[in-house]
Parts: structure tokens; sequence; C-alpha cells
């Protein structure tokens, strides 16, 4: 090839050459650049790159009665959510993107007085507070109209990283049907989710609580919140140096939580809630103060609640999410709140259905037979000094000879003084062993949280409730008394001034000790009143409603004391498997002998039937054939402004043989307990029979 033709490709070839040099001087430079000269920043700008795991909540599993239906369910509500990593995907200048948002959302803001302006800025907060600290999802609005959905989807394009997301909603379909058994949800609070792991942590439980996690704050939703909270999803999310989230990866989906069955029949429920409302109505009409009641049906071989309603009611729907200054007065403030579980957590004096206590502990005793008879007056207690400490026959009346059977009857106040005095004199202790026995004062461990404990009075209890006060209350007055003096005395200008200081010093100690006794003999000592009232249901005994319905079905089972229970089975929500199931089980068995058991509910039946207290309540009702014990409790003392008000109880069984099911009751302020909380067992033993 001659020289002039090679020229044109040698110049391309030069050029090519110069290009290749300079792309790989720039490479090079550029090499140069970010790893030596900017190797430190960029080293420390990747190492604020982070992973961080996300949890995303399950959905809480459902509670059912013993039939099936549902009580407790989280429902799909529509929400409009904001993802930060999605927006920054698709636009950079995401502050814009927001406030697009709020010109959108403005007409379905909760405040309608605010500007575009300032929803902006209450969005931009929210995107801080929740998104760049929990890195999940912002939640914008719950429970969006279809109109603002609508407007979301027709402006998708304007909105990256904005969606309509369905989110679960806990919801009570059955209203205050249960309600305070049932409890309510709401979101953890930081203090509680310290709390809360610190106890997860300690029963092995892998399980952490994180902030936006719903937890059950009473109830069932409380005590079982460990199976219905389900399991976590888990996220990894990618944060750059400014802990603003970049990237996302799901690694786990959430588990929904299980399904709990309940033992309770919410037909039967609903019956005695209802009845229940009916009395309290129709009672307020002689009785005004009657605002409030309870009662429990339980299964007498198993422990089993089959209903338990406290009144007034509570809806756990009203403690979803934000609530009023109103609702929380109403439910927790007011003094006849209506979250508080009168069934379980409220105690009572049991007034004359305590009666069957003293009747088994004067068996056990031997101080009586069955048989044997007083006469129904005030000088059958004993001497007059000894009639002033008494109480006297309720109504007025005089039942004339009365026996065990008689006596519990007509509820003869004279009969189980004499025989309690009878026990307390021979074994101080017996009656409150026995009623221990029979679940009464003590905690059963049911499967609800805020059970409350109760009391039964004893010499032994009395003295170690309150001697603690009084010797504290001494040793004041002595400290008092030595402080005094040593300051007279070290002033004192003579020999003579100190012997009178001194003997006055001596004359306020012999005082103080005076006094104590008197108050230890006062107060502390067990008296003969004690021993009245403790007899016949009054002075210090107090029980929870659930407490004296176990106690009756302890007695007519033979004297296995359950453990009662509300939920029957835990299910695995997919399948529908049983995951575990609680079984009866026997707390003890009581040492009160099979005959004295028997005479007891031979006693009970007398007092539904014949000339009964409760005789005239199941007269319509052939088939009824239990028993049952009829009380007015006193609620205030001798000459407190309570002395005349009476609560209205009544526990109940039935039938009498191979009995089914027991009932306690009460109606507050209800005075006579047959024609209050009577209906309500009437009303529960009908339904469960299918009596008409």
């Amino acid at each position: 090839m001659e020289e002039r033709e090679r020229q044109p490709y040698q110049r391309r070839l030069t050029w090519l050459s110069v290009v290749v040099i300079l792309l790989f001087l720039i490479l090079g430079f550029n090499l140069w650049w970010l790893q030596i000269a900017k190797a430190s920043y960029y080293s420390d700008l990747a190492a604020g790159n982070v992973m961080k795991t996300v949890t995303t909540s399950a959905v809480r599993g459902e509670i059912v009665d013993s039939n099936n239906i549902v009580l407790a369910q989280s429902v799909p509500r529509f929400a409009l959510t904001l993802d930060w990593t999605d927006l920054q995907k698709v636009n950079t200048n995401w502050k814009d993107v927001v406030a697009n948002l709020a010109e959108y959302i403005k007409p379905y803001w909760p405040y309608p007085n605010q500007s575009v302006e300032l929803i902006t800025e209450d969005l931009l907060v929210m995107i801080r507070n929740q998104q760049w600290k929990s890195y999940k999802t912002v939640v914008i609005l719950e429970d969006i109209p279809k109109e603002l959905q609508a407007i979301i989807a027709e402006h998708s394009n304007e909105l990256p990283g904005v969606s309509i997301e369905p989110i679960a909603e806990r919801v009570y379909p059955q209203k205050t049907l249960l309600g305070q058994i049932l409890g309510y949800v709401r979101e953890i609070s930081e203090s509680e989710i310290e709390q809360f792991n610190e106890q997860a942590e300690s029963n092995d439980d892998e399980y952490r609580y994180t902030q936006g996690d719903l937890v059950g704050k009473m109830g069932v939703e409380k005590s079982y919140d460990t199976w219905l909270r389900g399991s976590h999803g888990v996220e990894i999310v990618s944060v750059d140096g400014n802990a603003r989230p970049i990237d996302k990866e799901t690694l786990q989906e959430a588990q929904a939580g299980c399904t709990l069955q309940l033992t309770i029949d919410s037909k039967m429920q609903r019956v005695v809630e209802n009845e229940l409302d009916r009395v309290i109505k129709d009672i307020q009409k002689t009785h005004p103060d009657a605002q409030a009641g309870a009662a429990v049906v339980i299964d007498v071989n198993t422990g089993k609640i089959l209903a338990m309603a406290s009144r007034p009611f509570m809806d756990p729907n009203d403690l979803i999410g934000t609530i009023s200054e109103e609702t929380a007065q109403k439910y927790f403030s007011s003094e006849d709140a209506a979250s508080f579980n009168r069934a379980l957590t409220g105690t009572y004096p049991p007034g004359s259905t305590f009666k069957m206590i003293t009747g088994m502990a004067a068996l056990e005793a031997g101080v009586i037979t069955p048989e044997d008879t007083f006469m129904d007056t005030m000088s059958s207690l004993g001497s007059p000094d000894v009639q002033s400490a008494g109480v006297a026959e309720w109504g007025g009346n005089n039942f004339g000879r009365v026996n065990l059977y008689s006596g519990l009857a007509h509820s003869s106040n004279i009969y189980f003084q004499i025989v309690g005095r009878r026990v307390y004199e021979k074994n101080p202790e017996l009656i409150k062993k026995i009623a221990n026995e029979f679940g009464l004062g003590v905690t059963s461990g049911v499967d609800l949280p805020y059970e409350a404990e109760g009391n039964v009075p004893s010499p032994a209890w009395k003295e170690s409730y309150y001697k603690p006060y009084y010797d504290k209350k001494r040793e004041e007055k002595l400290q008092e008394i030595g402080d005094k003096y040593a300051q007279l005395l070290a002033s004192a200008k003579d020999q003579d001034e100190k012997n009178t200081l001194q003997h006055d010093k001596e004359d306020e100690i012999a005082q103080a000790e005076q006094e104590y006794k008197n108050n230890i003999n006062e107060y502390v000592n067990w008296r003969l009143y004690d021993s009245f009232n403790s007899s016949i249901g009054q002075g210090a005994n107090h029980y929870s409603i659930l407490q004296m319905a176990n106690y009756v079905a302890t007695i007519v089972n033979g004297g296995k004391h359950y453990k009662p229970y509300v939920v029957n089975k835990i299910l695995d929500p997919v399948t529908g498997k049983v995951v575990q199931q609680n079984q009866p089980e026997v707390l003890n068995e009581v040492s009160v002998s099979q005959q004295n058991i028997e005479t007891i509910k031979k006693a009970m039946s007398e007092v539904t039937s014949g000339e009964g207290t409760a005789a005239w309540l199941f007269r319509d009702i052939p088939e009824f054939t239990g028993g049952g014990k009829t009380g007015t409790a006193q609620i205030g003392s001798k000459g407190t402004s309570k002395e005349e008000a009476y609560n209205g109880m009544f526990v109940a069984f039935a039938p009498y043989d191979n009995p089914q099911i027991a009932f306690a009751g009460v109606v507050e302020y209800g005075g006579h307990g047959s024609e209050t909380s009577g209906y309500v067992a009437k009303a529960a033993f009908k339904y469960h029979f299918g009596w008409k």
C-alpha cells in the first residue's frame, strides 16, 4: 500500500489511541479519587448503611363460644398508608407528594379547621416519628370512606408510596354480651413493651413485643394474649446514614393467632344478662339505688363457667382506638365503672347464703345433730347481755322450734347464731377452714385476670389483721411520751421537779398501756358479736360471686372443689385442630363427711319447697327438684348510713339427683335475694333444662 493511502488509517489509529489513553486516564483518576482520595468518606458512608429487622403485626385470633358463635374477631378495615421506601424509589421530591396527599385528604381529616399546610406538617411529623423509628408503613387515616379510596386511586400516579391497605381491626360482634369476660385490646404502651418482653424472656417465650402491637388489657384478651396474638412477620429494611429507609425485603410472613373456644354458652349468657337487666330495672321502682349486679352459672362436675354476667354492661368496641373523656369516665372512673367485673373482682357479704358453711361446721364439730331444735327467740341466745351482741330474727319473725332443716328453710338467724357460737367456742378456726375448703376466701386460679380473694373471718385472722395497727399505734404513743419527757426532764430546775415529771410520765405511760389493752380487747380479740355476725354471713365475710357459685357446686357434687375456667379449647386458626384443651381440675376435696354434705344438700332443697323462703319462686316449674338459699345481706354496720341497705343474694342448684349446674347472683341494694337474683337463677335453669 502506498504511503499516501496509509496516512488516513494512521491518523485514525492515532486518534483512537489518544481516546483510549484519555479514557484510561479518566478511569484511573476516578478510581484514585474514589478509592484513595475519598476512601475515608465513602467508608464512613457505607458504614452508615445498615440493615434493620422490622416486625409486622399478625392477625389476632378469634374468640368463639361453646357453640362456635363468634364473640371477638379481627376484620379488615381499609386504611390510607404511606411507605417511605416506595416513595423514594419513584419520586425524589417526596415532600411534594406529601403536600399533594394533604390536599386530597383535607375533607376527610379529623380536624376540619386545619389548613393543607398544617396537615402537611402533621404528615411529615408522622413519617419522622413512625417510619424513621420503627421503619413500618405509616398509617395516615383509618377506616377511610369509599369516596377517598376513589380519589387516591384516581391520582395514584401523583402519589407514589401512597396506597389503600386492609388492616385488622378488633371487633366484638355481640357488643355488650360477655363484655367484661372478653376484655378489650389496645396498642401496647412504651412502658409495657419492656415489661411484657421481660415476662416473655423469663417464660422462654421467643416473641418480642414492639411498638404498634395490640395487647389484651382485661378478660380473656389479657389472660390468653400469648395464644391470641399470633407470630410477627419479619422484614429486612436497608437504612442509610441518615436513618432513612431505602429498601426492604420480606423474610417471614406474619402468622395469625389461635382461636379460643369458651366454655360459655352465649345464648345462656344472653338469657342471664337480659334477666339481670330486667330485674335491676324493675327493682329500681322500690330500690332506686339498685344499679348493679352479677351472676355466675357453673357446671358442678367440671368447673366450666357456663355464664358470667356483670352489670352495668361493657361494650369492648367502645374501648378500641381513641376514647373520649366521657367514655373513660363511664368505664373506669365512675362509681359504677362498667369495666369492673362484679362477678369476679367484686366481693360481697354473703348474708344467709353462708349458713350452709356454719351448718356443716356444726355437724363436723359434733355440737348439734340435724334434728336438734331451738326456740326461735332472742332469749335462746342467752342472758340479756349476750342477747345484745346478737342479731334479731329477720322481719320480726318467730319460727317456733327450728332444727337444721327448718332453720335453713326459714333462714333463721337465731338458730345459726346459736350453733355458730358453739362451733367457735369448741374450735375457733373450724368455720374458716371449711369455708376455705369450699373455695370461699381463697383465689381459685380461674383463667381470668383480677380475681378477688375475699375473706373468711376467724379469731386468728382478726388478730393478724388488726393487732399490728394497734401495736404500731402503742409504740408511736410511747415514743411520743418518751420524747416529750426527755426534753422536760433535761430542762428541770431541781430534783423535785424531776420527780414530779417522772410521776407524770409514768401516769401517761399507764394510760397509753390501758388504752392499748382496751383496743386489743375491743378490736383485736374475738368477741361474741363476731361469732354471731360471722355465723350468719355478716361481719367481715365477703366473697366473689364466682366463689359463691363454686361453693354451692362443691356442696352438691359431693365435696370436690374444682378450678373454674372459661376457655375450653385452643384451636389452630388454619386447620381447626385442637392445640390445647383445658381439663377439669380438682383443687381439693373437702374434709366434711359425705353424710354431713348430704344433710346440707337436703336442707337446701327445703329452701325451695314447702315453706322455704324461695319455695314460691319455682312453684310454677314442676320439673324443678334442686335447692337453693336466699340472702339479704346488710351492706353497712349499725349506726351507718347503709344500716338499712341490703344486697339481694341468691344461690341454687339443679336438679337434686345428679346435679348439673349451680348458680350464684347478687343485685346491689336489691333487698331480698329471692325477689331479685332469684329470678335470674330461674331464667338460667329454664334455658339450660328446656323448661317452659
